[in-house]
């Protein structure tokens, strides 16, 4: 016989677990109501295939691209069609544990190898590949070779080869690369371009070349083969000597510190934007012809921007932006141009004369260690001017009498009253006024 007390206690488990049971089907409703609520207001998931891949774009890496399937169930399946393989092998390596230390080199070339697997056997179109190898050796460039003539192979948009770090054992592209129909982006990275005859990069639009070392003519070759090149940069390349470029759909140009290079001709009747810089003990000679176009103009190499000075301005009547390195000897300079609208001076040492006409101007900024006189021709909108001085002699006295303020009083005085007008004055002592 059950006693009372048994009964009681019986009674009261049972009750327990029909309020266990309520309560847990409570919890499953309540969450496919949210589920419901969540796919109702799923508005991620309506963007177009397009959209996504954009935003997919700016992800660092492919685990990164990974994680973003859990933002709606659209991506759950999207993300794995997303064209773009991306491999740190720095970043790779961090994420190795100890016990795996030592092997990963092998580990990182092994998940290069299977990513590509996956998108081969699946036919799957690589937009972009993305690939920095800082272990390369000689012996890799095989790999490295069925890397890339794999991606080729998928019809791929842009590649970024950064290979290396070292002079020596440099990689050397292969032609394939140089002959992809498809390819609108190439970003390379401490390796080598050899001529090759069988160029031909119909669709490519940016070409970036950084520690490159470049063979005789390649250039121009590699250009000529390039009908569609609107950017083209160099940065620390080395083998190149004589840059000649004729091409009509360029429009941004960039040659950054490549030291062995002696002469530059530029014929670009549609260039839009051009930035030379240089040490100032290596000397070359630019020539920017048919570029009328030309809107903005950086030259960072005194003697490069001495030589325009004097002979090229006037090639340039649409001119917007002029920024200058200014050589240690030059005393005076002059400035005729309609359309400019900001001018930057660096670098004046001996700099005592500055004429300018410039009517639309509205942003002036000068940086150096002597105040020019200014000779302003003409009314200007000049609105914001900023002055950087770093006086050459630092025992002398800084105040009102100082020649440095009766040579920016007259500077200043253009400017008053003048709405929104603001300076912003920099010396390595402090000025009274």
């Amino acid at each position: 016989m059950v006693s009372s007390d048994e009964a009681l206690q019986a009674s009261a488990g049972e009750k327990r677990k029909l309020e266990m049971e309520d309560s847990a089907n409570s919890v499953v409703e309540n969450v496919e109501q949210m589920i419901q609520i969540v796919e109702s207001v799923d508005r991620i998931s309506q963007l177009p295939d397009h959209v996504i891949y954009h935003i997919l774009s700016f992800l660092r890496n492919t685990r990164d691209a990974i994680r973003t399937k859990c933002l709606s169930k659209r991506w759950r399946t999207l993300w794995f069609s997303y064209a773009a393989l991306i491999f740190y092998e720095q970043k790779f390596a961090a994420g190795i544990g100890p016990e795996d230390g030592s092997n990963k080199e092998n580990l990182f070339r092994q998940h290069v190898a299977d990513s590509l697997h996956t998108y081969l056997a699946n036919n799957l179109q690589i937009q972009k590949l993305l690939l920095h190898m800082m272990s390369f050796d000689l012996t890799d460039a095989p790999l490295v070779d069925s890397w890339l003539t794999s991606a080729v192979s998928q019809d791929i948009q842009e590649i970024d080869l950064q290979i290396g770090f070292k002079d020596i054992n440099r990689y050397t592209l292969p032609e394939v690369v140089l002959s992809s129909e498809t390819l609108t982006g190439l970003r390379l990275s401490g390796c080598i371009l050899r001529r090759c005859g069988n160029i031909m990069l119909p669709r490519l639009q940016k070409l970036y070349l950084r520690k490159v070392h470049l063979g005789e003519q390649i250039v121009t070759n590699l250009i000529s083969c390039c009908p569609s090149i609107e950017d083209l940069r160099f940065v620390q390349c080395s083998g190149l000597k004589f840059l000649y470029i004729h091409c009509d759909s360029l429009s941004r140009l960039e040659i950054h510190n490549c030291n062995q290079l002696k002469t530059a001709y530029i014929f670009a009747p549609n260039l839009d934007t051009f930035w030379f810089c240089g040490k100032k003990s290596t000397p070359c000679k630019v020539n920017l012809e048919d570029c009328a176009s030309l809107k903005k103009l950086t030259l960072e190499h005194p003697r490069v921007s001495r030589d325009f000075c004097e002979n090229q301005f006037n090639k340039f009547p649409l001119l917007e932006k002029l920024d200058l390195c200014i050589a240690d000897k030059m005393k005076s300079i002059t400035i005729f141009n309609r359309c400019l609208q900001r001018i930057v001076l660096k670098g004046c040492k001996k700099l005592t004369y500055v004429q300018i006409y410039a009517p639309k101007l509205v942003s002036f900024e000068l940086k150096g260690e002597t105040m020019p006189y200014f000779d302003f021709v003409t009314p200007f909108l000049l609105t914001d001017a900023k002055i950087s001085l770093s006086t050459a002699t630092e025992s002398r006295d800084v105040g009102l009498g100082n020649q440095l303020w009766f040579m920016m009083r007259p500077f200043i005085s253009l400017f008053f009253p003048v709405e929104g007008f603001k300076m912003i004055m920099h010396s390595s002592k402090v000025l009274f006024f």
